[in-house]
């Protein structure tokens, strides 16, 4: 895996595959310290890959500026 550092953040690109599709996510922010994955639900939306709302659990993620994005 290259990480490559932009604005002091380490950054790689990930291929990612559900149920035989594939996606290549350029630009993902490497969380060393991260318990958990976390992908916009927009973009991986293409590969199939989208919230269970009657078995899962979304969440609701705030970063800078207080804006909230639903995981």
């Amino acid at each position: 895996m290259k990480i490559s550092m932009q604005e002091g953040l380490p950054i790689v690109s990930v291929s990612l595959v559900y149920k035989g599709n594939t996606i290549f996510l350029e630009n993902v922010l490497l969380d060393t310290g991260g318990s958990t994955t976390i992908f916009d639900t927009d973009e991986v939306e293409g590969v199939g890959l989208t919230i269970d709302r009657k078995n899962g659990r979304p969440k609701r993620m705030y970063g800078v500026g207080g804006e909230s994005e639903l995981c």
